[in-house]
């Protein structure tokens, strides 16, 4: 059924077919609603760049970020672990060079406590290369935070201390080189040949001592031939005789010289005391010194009484 509109003088089905229903929509609202779209969708891209801007994309992932400055970070990549006491809390993220050395950023996990007056060393891991980050922990009860600076040291690691090792060994064979310069090689040839004659020689003696002491077992045979004939004689009833007068006298002998000995004893005794004159003059300085001087003038009274004897004695002839 179509009527006639009074207003536009146009015809309007009536039908209710959607093909009606989107014309008689107007045009102007369907573009309103695109640019309202539109306008919502930036806002939404506009809020997660200011988040992303302003904030860190690790917070939403329950990290936090700490920085810490070396030296030297050669070995350490971007994403390498960061381990506490063997655990992975953390990773590598980023690195700046600062005056100082290098800055590492370091992603930590918010569920493991670091205290705050920790430090980070770069060790080595392992033989085939590589490098982590190990975080040793102190002993303050306060919580690391996002934004605070570690203290950080490197480690040496097997390849440093291999070429610690070989510098050290250049420097001895440089050494060793230096002590077999051709003097030394050229004194060293001379001392062998010293002492290859100085083998012969000791050959030469060996062989002659030999021969020496073949003769001397030949002649205390002999003596121990004479010996046992002396044995069964009436010579040897002198020899005890003999060695009992030895015995005697040298008892006696042994006796003088223990008075001897008592008598110098006390000798010394009365020097250490001071007593008598030697002892005064072993213990009194002064006496020493008077007696040195007494000495003195005298030889000089002796001198100048023979260089002028006329000052000393007078002649007078009548």
């Amino acid at each position: 059924m179509v009527k006639t509109s009074k207003e536009a003088g146009a015809p309007v089905n009536t039908g209710g077919s959607r093909e009606a229903l989107l014309a008689a929509v107007p045009v102007r609202s369907r573009q309103r609603d695109v640019w309202t779209g539109a306008f919502v969708l930036a806002g939404i891209l506009a809020i997660l760049v200011a988040l992303f801007t302003l904030t860190d994309a690790a917070t939403f992932r329950g990290r936090y970020i700490v920085t810490t400055v070396v030296d030297d970070a050669g070995g350490i990549r971007r994403g390498d672990p960061v381990q506490m006491r063997g655990v992975n809390i953390g990773r590598v993220q980023k690195f700046d060079m600062v005056p100082g050395g290098v800055a590492i950023r370091l992603e930590l996990e918010g569920e493991y406590d670091v205290p705050r007056d920790s430090r980070v060393i770069l060790r080595s891991a392992g033989m085939l290369g590589g490098v982590i980050a190990d975080i040793e922990p102190g002993r303050s009860s306060e919580r690391l935070r996002g934004g605070n600076e570690l203290p950080g040291v490197r480690a040496e690691g097997v390849f440093d201390m291999a070429g610690d090792v070989g510098a050290r060994a250049s420097e001895v064979l440089e050494r060793i080189k230096g002590a077999l310069s051709e003097q030394t090689v050229s004194a060293l040839g001379d001392g062998a040949t010293e002492l290859r004659v100085l083998l012969a020689e000791l050959n030469m003696l060996a062989a002659e001592q030999r021969k020496e002491l073949a003769t001397l077992m030949k002649s205390l045979s002999r003596s121990a031939s004479g010996v046992e004939q002396a044995v069964g004689g009436p010579q040897l009833a002198r020899i005890v005789a003999r060695l009992d007068s030895v015995a005697t006298r040298t008892e006696e002998l042994t006796g003088s010289l223990e008075r001897a000995s008592n008598s110098l004893e006390v000798v010394l005794a009365r020097l250490e005391r001071g007593e008598g004159t030697l002892g005064r003059l072993s213990v009194d300085r002064a006496l020493y010194d008077n007696l040195n001087q007494a000495a003195a003038s005298l030889d000089a009274l002796l001198k100048d009484l023979k260089e002028n004897p006329s000052r000393y004695v007078t002649v007078k002839i009548f």
